[in-house]
C-alpha cells in the first residue's frame, strides 16, 4: 500500500501498479490462509504408560470433512511443551490420513499430548494461520527402574513368600481393633473400647514373621541440586519394584504427603509408579522429618529412605523413628565430591553421585 501511495503522489505508474499488485496478493493470501481447513483429527497413544526411554507412539488420524480437497498441511503435536511435527498430504473429500509419530520419553512426568496444531500458509508464504484440532490426552512416563535386591530386613524370608495382601491374622502381635464377628475368640475382646463405644471390638493380632517394607522419597527441594531428584525418583521406583517382585507388602510415601500401597500380589504397583512419574520437589516440604508423622509402631517393618544431600537438621526425624523399624536404610544421591555418607545413628547409609553409582554401591553391599 505504501508503494501504491508513492506512485500516486509522484505519478510513478510502475509503483502504483506494483503496489496494487502487492495489495491484491496480500488480500488473496489472507483469504487463503484464514479459511480454516475442514479437517478433523484424533490420536491414540500406544502405549499410554511407559518407563523413561521406552517407546511410545501417537497414532494420528486426520480426515477431510469438507466438500472440497484440502491442501497439504503440517500438523504439530505438543508433548509436554515440546513439539513433534507430521506432514498431512492433500486429502480428497472424506479421505483420511493416518500417521504415527514417536513421542519423547527421555524425561519422566505426566505429559499432556495434543491438541494437534495445524499450520496453513498461502502459496506465496506471505501469511500463516494456525488452527487446533482434536483434544488432549496424557502420556505417563515412569522413572527408570533398575534391578536391585530388596531392602534389607534383618529377617530370613519365608520360603513360600507372602501370599496375601494383608498381614496374616492369628499371631500374638497387636495390629489394630476391628468389630466383633460371630465366631471370634472371646478372649480377644477389647473391653476398654467396648466401654467407650458400646460396641464389641476385638484385637486384631497378626503374624509378623513376614517382613514389610516402607519406601520414603524425600521431596524437599533443598536436598537436591542439578538433576539429582531424577536419580532419587529412579532409586525409589527401583526399591518399590524390588519389594513388589519379591512379593513383600510395600508402603510408599513421599515426605510431601503422597503415597500408596503395593500388595504382595502386585496390586497397587501401577498407582505408586504413576505417583513417582508426577512427583516434584518443593521448597515447602518438611523433608525426611515428615517420617515422624506416618511411621507407625508396627512390628516387622523395614524402612528405606531415599534423599539427596540434605542438611543434618532435615534428617533428625529418621533418628527419632529408628526404634519403630526393624531396619533403616538411607540412600543418598547427588554426591559430587566422593564424601562419606552422613551419619545417622542406627541406620545404614549409602551415598552415591547418581543412580548408576548408587546401584554399584548397593550391589557391593547387598549383592
Amino acid at each position: 500500500m505504501v508503494t501504491a501511495a508513492i506512485g500516486v503522489v509522484f505519478d510513478y505508474q510502475w509503483a502504483l501498479w506494483a503496489g496494487l499488485g502487492l495489495g491484491l496478493a496480500l488480500a488473496a493470501a489472507l483469504a487463503w490462509a484464514t479459511r480454516a481447513p475442514q479437517l478433523s483429527a484424533h490420536q491414540v497413544l500406544a502405549p499410554p504408560v511407559v518407563g523413561v526411554g521406552d517407546a511410545s507412539h501417537a497414532a494420528i488420524v486426520v480426515r477431510n470433512e469438507g466438500s472440497g480437497a484440502s491442501a497439504p498441511v503440517r500438523a504439530a503435536n505438543q508433548v509436554g511443551g515440546r513439539e513433534v511435527s507430521v506432514d498431512i498430504p492433500r486429502l480428497a473429500p472424506g479421505e483420511q490420513h493416518r500417521a504415527e509419530v514417536l513421542l519423547p520419553t527421555d524425561r519422566r512426568g505426566h505429559l499432556e499430548v495434543g491438541p494437534l496444531t495445524i499450520d496453513r500458509a498461502d502459496p506465496f508464504g506471505l501469511v500463516r494461520a494456525t488452527t487446533h484440532r482434536g483434544g488432549t490426552t496424557t502420556l505417563v512416563v515412569h522413572p527408570a527402574v533398575h534391578p536391585m535386591t530388596t531392602l534389607p530386613t534383618g529377617h530370613r524370608r519365608e520360603l513360600e513368600g507372602s501370599t496375601t495382601a494383608r498381614p496374616q491374622e492369628g499371631g500374638i502381635s497387636f495390629h489394630s481393633l476391628r468389630s466383633y464377628e460371630p465366631g471370634d475368640d472371646l478372649r480377644l475382646i477389647h473391653w476398654r473400647s467396648v466401654a467407650k463405644t458400646g460396641s464389641l471390638m476385638v484385637r486384631k493380632n497378626v503374624l509378623t514373621s513376614e517382613p514389610r517394607l516402607m519406601v520414603v522419597l524425600d521431596t524437599w527441594a533443598g536436598s537436591y541440586a542439578d538433576d539429582s531428584f531424577e536419580d532419587a525418583a529412579s532409586v525409589a521406583a527401583s526399591l518399590v519394584s524390588a519389594g513388589a517382585e519379591s512379593r513383600y507388602p510395600v508402603t510408599f510415601r513421599t515426605t510431601g504427603g503422597l503415597g500408596g500401597e503395593v500388595a504382595p500380589s502386585g496390586d497397587g504397583r501401577g498407582e505408586v509408579m504413576r505417583i513417582l512419574a508426577g512427583v516434584e520437589p518443593s521448597d515447602d516440604d518438611p523433608g525426611l522429618n515428615a517420617v515422624v508423622r506416618f511411621a507407625e509402631r508396627v512390628e516387622g517393618v523395614s524402612l528405606g529412605a531415599v534423599t539427596g544431600q540434605p542438611s543434618a537438621d532435615r534428617t533428625a526425624g529418621i533418628t527419632r523413628v529408628r526404634p519403630r523399624f526393624d531396619m533403616v536404610t538411607v540412600v543418598q544421591v547427588g554426591e559430587r565430591f566422593d564424601r562419606p555418607a552422613m551419619r545417622i545413628p542406627g541406620a545404614l547409609v549409602i551415598n552415591g553421585a547418581d543412580t548408576a553409582d548408587v546401584l554399584n554401591r548397593w550391589k557391593g553391599r547387598f549383592g
